[in-house]
């Protein structure tokens, strides 16, 4: 954080001092009273919590900002308190200001899918030049806003966050603190139904990404091969649109992809230009990943030449359909970091692409924040046609939750030989362990809070070499 004194902020913020004195240097801002520290302001946003006196007796120069200042009578001497009409719109007030202390290139980025690997690309191809600041891996909770805008200070030159859906209103919670200039939406598929109930909820909830987007300034970076894009996002007020894609008239269009070792080749277009791409990881999705870094840095200042070339260098991230050798010569395919329709579906068509002759294996779990109602049960049903579609070999559907994926395939024709339904890494093991081979490929795209369980590590470690 940039440190502030605190008559600084109390003319940002409209606060007057109660009681205390002084104008201490402010290191930290919180709104959580445990997170409450040295030279910590802290805006009492809880209405319904008392705050013990105690709690600022070990600390130098605390300040609490609330519009209850009867919670804090009995508050220790050395506590300043500083008394706002409403403790929402200072705290806000404090959040755009703190946000306008810096003209750096800010850019946001949301999607189902590919947030992550985005973000990484991004970082990665600025860094050459800027001290960037970031969310981290896929740490994008909305409880991390404050702490990620705090993470700017005077020597941050650019940043990029993941910016999620959980809800409605979620992403627009992300923007307010971040006021993005540079947004970016990958695509729309669905998830997150346990909050959103419906996919048509969640799918306009993505569209939340041209909140406060400046008409005339902002810009907007969208999959223009997306149909959820195109059907429910309108953007014809803004002027800086930028196209990504495969198809005809994009900004920054992909042709000739194919894939090579260890990524995927592709020309790029631009503006009459052709520039030649290798990406790290495979998958026609991470082109569109790769198509939206490279719009990004553009649009921050960078050549294209260069974000090209940076991008050859990226290391990919760890288990986003991460490639490891396996025991007896078998291939593994890692993507259990995050499991979403839109990544299962992909990831098999990953597994359908690279397997050539081999035997393919899909381990196939539940998807944590589908929930399971009706709407979660038609996704899944999905995910058993794609299966089908992309013709696996062996299909483990793992947990319960899951159990739609491998009804679906038998009912569509797949041998009832080759589906197993197991719960267990010991009974998965046990089946699997005949094919354990250099002629077999298997996907493992179990949700990682599976994984982490001591018999699911156990299950990787004796099929990784």
């Amino acid at each position: 954080m940039k440190n502030l004194f605190l008559q600084d902020i109390l003319g940002q913020i409209d606060g007057t001092v109660i009681k205390g004195s002084g104008n201490p240097m402010i290191q930290n801002v919180t709104y959580r009273p445990p997170k409450i520290g040295h030279h910590t302001l802290l805006f009492y946003r809880y209405k319904d919590m008392k705050i013990e006196s105690h709690l600022f007796r070990k600390y130098k120069s605390p300040v609490v900002v609330t519009d209850r200042p009867d919670y804090f009578k009995n508050a220790d001497k050395d506590v300043i308190l500083v008394k706002v009409t409403d403790i929402e719109e200072a705290f806000w007030k404090f959040v755009r200001y703190y946000r306008n202390l810096f003209q750096i290139p800010v850019i946001g980025i949301t999607g189902t899918c590919g947030k992550t690997t985005t973000k990484q690309m991004v970082k990665h191809i600025l860094r050459k030049y800027f001290k960037v600041h970031s969310t981290f891996l896929s740490n994008n909770q909305r409880s991390l806003n404050l702490k990620y805008l705090l993470g700017i200070d005077e020597d941050t030159q650019a940043a990029v966050f993941e910016m999620p859906v959980a809800s409605p209103g979620y992403l627009t919670n992300a923007i307010q603190y971040f006021q993005p200039q540079i947004r970016i939406l990958l695509n729309i598929d669905v998830y997150h139904l346990m909050d959103c109930k419906t996919p048509e909820a969640y799918m306009k909830a993505k569209t939340e990404i041209v909140h406060g987007l400046d008409p005339k300034s902002g810009i907007i970076i969208l999959n223009a091969d997306d149909g959820n894009i195109k059907k429910l996002l309108d953007v014809s007020r803004f002027k800086r649109v930028i196209f990504f894609g495969y198809s005809d008239g994009c900004h920054f269009q992909a042709k000739k992809v194919s894939y090579a070792d260890g990524g995927m080749e592709f020309l790029l277009n631009h503006q009459n230009q052709t520039y030649p791409v290798y990406v790290p990881g495979y998958g026609k999705h991470n082109v569109y990943n790769a198509l939206a870094a490279i719009a990004a840095t553009w649009s921050a200042g960078l050549g294209i030449k260069e974000s090209c070339e940076r991008l050859a260098s990226f290391d990919q991230v760890n288990e986003h359909l991460e490639f490891r050798s396996g025991v007896g010569g078998c291939t593994i395919i890692d993507d259990t970091w995050n499991v979403a329709p839109l990544s299962m579906a992909s990831s098999l068509e990953v597994l359908q692409e690279v397997s050539e002759s081999k035997t393919k294996i899909a381990l196939l779990g539940y998807m944590p924040q589908l929930g399971a109602s009706e709407y979660a049960k038609q996704q899944y049903k999905k995910i058993g046609e794609k299966v089908f579609e992309t013709k696996v070999d062996l299909l483990f559907v793992v947990n319960y939750e899951a159990r739609e994926i491998g009804r679906k395939a038998l009912e569509l024709g797949m041998d009832s030989k080759k589906v197993y339904f197991c719960n267990s890494a010991s009974e998965i093991y046990k089946i699997l362990k005949p094919f354990l081979n250099k002629d077999s490929i298997i996907l493992l795209k179990i949700p990682h809070r599976v994984m982490v369980q001591d018999s699911f590590k156990k299950l990787k470690q004796k099929i990784m070499t």
